[in-house]
């Protein structure tokens, strides 16, 4: 009998936000304040925006309007199916079908 750990997609990102957001907020409270020249006040906006945008990335995830397009997936720009030959053979193979006699699919 083994023991198994599993941890989804999900929990794993959860610990990404939050663990860059204590970070960026660690980084704000030791580095930039006491906000007592412009370079540390231009540093202190600069961390903000890092924090609300980590914030709205974890919102963002949480509510699913992320857009879902992931890698691996149709919508992924970066999805190429020629480059692997497998499936660049059954890409072929499918047009092949579908162009046979009786096929009621007209795409290309």
């Amino acid at each position: 009998m083994g023991r198994t750990f599993e941890i989804s997609g999900n929990p794993l990102i959860l610990v990404l936000y939050v663990s860059q957001l204590v970070a960026v907020l660690l980084a704000l409270g030791f580095v930039v304040f006491p906000l007592d020249s412009s370079a540390n006040v231009v540093l202190g906006l600069l961390f903000g925006a890092i924090t609300l945008a980590v914030v709205f990335g974890m919102w963002r995830r949480a509510t699913g309007s992320d857009g879902g397009s992931h890698l691996g997936t149709a919508e992924d720009i970066t999805y190429d199916p020629f480059a692997d030959p497998g499936q660049a053979a059954k890409d072929r193979w499918e047009k092949v079908v579908r162009r046979l006699p009786g096929s009621d699919d007209v795409r290309d």
